[in-house]
C-alpha cells in the first residue's frame, strides 16, 4: 500500500488591515473636555462677581446684606449673569473655530497638522498654557486701573517663572495635562471676572456721581430703580429728585440721595415710593441737562 504525500501545507499571509482614520475622541470625551474647561471659568467668574456686588453697594456705604440682597438672590442673579456670558461668548468661540476651519482648508491641512505638532510638543504647550494663565493676573491690573506696557511685562514674568515649569511637568502624563487644563481655565475665569469686577464698580461710582449706570450692571442685575420717596402723609421729602433704591431689609427701606450724595435708611411704613423708574435717562433724550449728585451740597 502506497503512501500518498500530501502537499505541505502554505501558511497564508495575513491580509494587512486597513485602518480608518484616528478618532479625535467620542462625544463623550469632548463633552468631558469641555466640562473641564467650562465649569472652572464659571465657578471663578461666580466668585469674582460675588465679590463685585459687595465693591457695589460697597460704593454707597452698605453691604449687599443691608439691601436685603442674601446669598440666595445673588446666587440667582450671578447665574442669569452666567447664561448672558455663555451666549455672548458662545458665538465668538464660534467663530473663532470657524475662522480656524477656514484656514485649514485655505492651507490644505497645513495649519491644522501645524496645531498637532504644536501640542505634541511639551514646552511648547506649556508656554501657551503659562500665557492664558496670565489672564488673571491681567484682569486683576485692569480693575485697579493699571494699563499699557506694565501689564505686558507683569504677564510675561509670572508666566515664564511662575507656570512654564510646573506646566512642562504635568505634560508628562494625562493625569497632569487634565490639571492643567482644569487650572488654566479657571485662571482665565477670574480674569475675566476681575474685568467684569471693574467694570461693576465703575457703573457704581458713575450712579454715585452722575446718577447714570452701564449696561455690565444691568446684566449683573443690579436694579437701578429710583423712586420719588413722600413720608407717611404723603409729602415729598426732596421734591423733583429721585432717589436710588438700593433695596430694604428689616423693615426698612435703603435709599441713595444723589442730591445730598448720601445713603439714607426710612421705615417702610413711614415711607411712600411713587414714580418707581427703572433706568431713567435723566437728560430726557438729551434735551435737558443733568446736575452731578451733590448739588444740595453746593
Amino acid at each position: 500500500m502506497s503512501s500518498q504525500t500530501l502537499p505541505p501545507i502554505e501558511a497564508q499571509a495575513e491580509e494587512p488591515q486597513v485602518q480608518g482614520p484616528k478618532e479625535r475622541g467620542s462625544v463623550l470625551e469632548i463633552f468631558e473636555r469641555l466640562g473641564t474647561v467650562v465649569v472652572p471659568v464659571a465657578v471663578g467668574l461666580y466668585a469674582l462677581l460675588h465679590l463685585g456686588f459687595q465693591s457695589v453697594y460697597d460704593t454707597f456705604g452698605i453691604t449687599p446684606e443691608q439691601a436685603g440682597i442674601d446669598q440666595s438672590t445673588i446666587l440667582g442673579r450671578l447665574i442669569a449673569t452666567l447664561i448672558l456670558l455663555v451666549l455672548i461668548l458662545l458665538p465668538l468661540a464660534g467663530m473663532v473655530v470657524g475662522v480656524g476651519w477656514l484656514l485649514n482648508v485655505v492651507t490644505r491641512g497645513w495649519a491644522g497638522r501645524m496645531l498637532d505638532r504644536g501640542r505634541e510638543r511639551p514646552w511648547l504647550a506649556a508656554a501657551v498654557g503659562a500665557l492664558l494663565s496670565g489672564t488673571a493676573y491681567w484682569g486683576l491690573l485692569t480693575m485697579v486701573g493699571i494699563t499699557g506696557t506694565p501689564v505686558l511685562i507683569t504677564i510675561v514674568v509670572v508666566a515664564l517663572f511662575g507656570y512654564l515649569i510646573p506646566y512642562r511637568l504635568l505634560r508628562r502624563r494625562p493625569s497632569g495635562r487634565a490639571g492643567m487644563r482644569v487650572l488654566i481655565s479657571a485662571l482665565v475665569g477670574i480674569g475675566l471676572g476681575f474685568v467684569l469686577v471693574g467694570w461693576m464698580t465703575e457703573g457704581a461710582e458713575d450712579i454715585y456721581e452722575h446718577g447714570n449706570g452701564n449696561i455690565v450692571l444691568t446684566l449683573a442685575g443690579f436694579p437701578n430703580q429710583w423712586a420719588t420717596v413722600s413720608d407717611g402723609d404723603g409729602k415729598v421729602l426732596t421734591p423733583d429728585d429721585r432717589w436710588l433704591v438700593l433695596g430694604q431689609d428689616g423693615g426698612s427701606y435703603t435709599f441713595y440721595d444723589c442730591g445730598k450724595m448720601a445713603t439714607v435708611r426710612r421705615p417702610i411704613e413711614a415711607t411712600i415710593l411713587t414714580e418707581v423708574v427703572l433706568d431713567p435717562d435723566f437728560s430726557e433724550g438729551g434735551t435737558e441737562k443733568v446736575e452731578d449728585c451733590g448739588y444740595d451740597n453746593k
